[in-house]
């Protein structure tokens, strides 16, 4: 999603998958990952090396919002917890636990542009149960996290992100 247009759009929380949805403001229609340029690249790294490589990207993302800055104790701590394991029961029980934090983070944190919400949301993303999916949340979360967390030039520090994330899935079909 063009930096630009992010203001165009708004999240919701589908409480079948327990993940936000990104709906555009003015028409309503669910805005896919897959209108994200990293989409495809994302979908191709999975299809040659696999959704273990696709899931460590999404954990990749998620140390590039601090998550050691939030207590273990809190519903961050605890979703950082479980994704750095490789346990789906625990990333299903973790992710229900959570879920009431996670809406918040979404109806409430993102739209005031939270740093914390896109971070909780970022660490959320890792436990999908399905490592693509998990890969584009985390992607994109990270990416919203990059730009509230700036100081100045939230576009430019979004932008750094998104190209951190393509240098890094590209740094792994270069290794293949």
């Amino acid at each position: 999603m063009s930096d630009a247009k992010v203001g165009q759009y708004y999240y919701i929380f589908d409480s079948r998958t327990h993940r936000p949805l990104v709906l555009d403001r003015a028409t309503g229609e669910h805005h896919p990952p897959s209108s994200d340029s990293r989409g495809p690249l994302i979908d191709h790294v999975s299809t040659r090396q696999g959704p273990a490589v696709v899931r460590q990207f999404a954990r990749w993302c998620a140390r590039r919002v601090n998550p050691g800055a939030v207590s273990a104790h809190t519903a961050a701590g605890r979703l950082w917890a479980a994704a750095q394991r490789d346990a789906p029961d625990a990333w299903q029980r973790v992710r229900r636990d959570t879920a009431d934090s996670v809406m918040l983070a979404m109806s409430l944190g993102l739209p005031q542009r939270e740093p914390r919400a896109a971070r909780l949301l970022t660490l959320q993303a890792c436990t999908h149960p399905e490592a693509q999916q998990a890969a584009h949340d985390a992607a994109h979360m990270s990416e919203r996290w990059a730009e509230f967390s700036a100081p100045s030039a939230p576009a430019e520090e979004a932008h750094g992100m998104r190209a951190r994330h393509v240098d890094w899935l590209l740094d792994r079909l270069s290794s293949a």
